[in-house]
């Protein structure tokens, strides 16, 4: 957020994981945090790595959170990348004259996050123990409890639009 200062975008791992709306800002982390370092290693070879991390493409996707009343920019911002078929386009993509195609893609997609989203219950349940539920880990150092909260996050956007499918298609 431009003209914000620094502390106010400060939070704590817990409400970073618990709400839809705040989400890491990468850029930042990697151009205040990795790239220094790696300049000062690699400067030593002739390399400049600002220059590297300039060239490469950015690939923007913008996250629909459903939310109620506060909004982010981002939910402002519409997205190139198809909530169907994951492909790029400037318009209106190409999958939505085919509805069965549009409804395997949107059943497949779901399907997929939600395989994978049981395989990480099956790990947090080997940690927490099958007596205690998945949202009482509190390890802020674990990476499956980001990828889980991130995973669940993709299956509720992803049951998102495959209601809207059934609007679309008023099945």
């Amino acid at each position: 957020s431009p003209g914000l200062p620094r502390i106010e975008l400060v939070h704590e791992p817990s409400e970073v994981i618990s709400s839809v709306l705040l989400q890491l800002n990468a850029v930042y982390y990697i151009t205040k945090s990795l790239i220094p370092p790696l300049q000062r290693v690699f400067g030593l070879l002739g390399v400049t790595v600002v220059d590297w991390w300039n060239e490469l493409p950015r690939d923007v996707r913008v996250a629909r959170p459903a939310t109620v009343g506060r909004h982010t920019i981002a939910h402002y911002y519409q997205s190139r990348h198809c909530p169907f078929c994951d492909g790029v386009s400037d318009g209106l993509c190409s999958c939505y004259a085919d509805s069965q195609k549009v409804a395997v893609l949107t059943e497949s997609g779901l399907g997929y996050l939600t395989s994978q989203l049981q395989s990480v219950y099956r790990i947090c349940v080997d940690c927490v123990g099958a007596e205690g539920p998945m949202h009482s880990c509190v390890n802020t150092s674990c990476p499956v409890l980001y990828k889980r909260v991130r995973l669940e996050g993709r299956v509720r956007e992803k049951d998102a639009v495959k209601g809207d499918v059934f609007k679309l298609f008023n099945w």
